[in-house]
């Protein structure tokens, strides 16, 4: 039976469309919901506006990343709410599959529900996909909800 079943959320639509499946998941089974977005750890550690053409300092960067990540959690917990599902949040920083399969193991998470492909496509294309790192890292069993445009 699953009881609690953990989100990843990168704040995109794909991550959305997954966090749909698993809020319609915990509404059939009665399980709680925990949403997570992890601020990567390896972005670099200045910004650049480019229309401003200014510098940003890592703390603001860092901290525009956090109210971002509180935002996507917040209006996913909303949405499972007012589909009558339990609902927690957390931001956390770190390498994102890392960080995914800890909060699993932290939280008590007998389920992981997570996109194909998120803000970083490309990116997991060339270095290694968020997804793929859970799945086979996970001890806990993983749905991975594929993105059709």
């Amino acid at each position: 039976m699953i009881t609690r079943i953990l989100v990843p959320t990168d704040g995109s639509e794909r991550a959305e469309h997954a966090a749909d499946f698993a809020i319609q998941l915990a509404s059939d089974t009665g399980a709680e919901l925990l949403f997570i977005n992890v601020i990567d750890e390896v972005a670099p550690a200045f910004g650049y506006e480019l229309e401003a053409g200014v510098s940003l300092d890592i703390n603001e960067v860092t901290e525009q990343r956090r109210r971002y990540g509180e935002e996507a959690v917040a209006g996913l917990a909303r949405k499972a709410e007012a589909a009558g599902a339990k609902a927690a949040t957390s931001v956390i920083e770190g390498h994102p599959w890392q960080e995914i399969l800890a909060e699993a193991d932290r939280s008590g998470a007998d389920h992981i529900v997570i996109g194909s492909h998120g803000r970083r496509a490309l990116a997991a294309a060339l270095l290694g996909n968020v997804a793929f790192n859970v799945i086979h890292g996970a001890k806990v069993p993983v749905t991975v909800i594929p993105w059709k445009e």
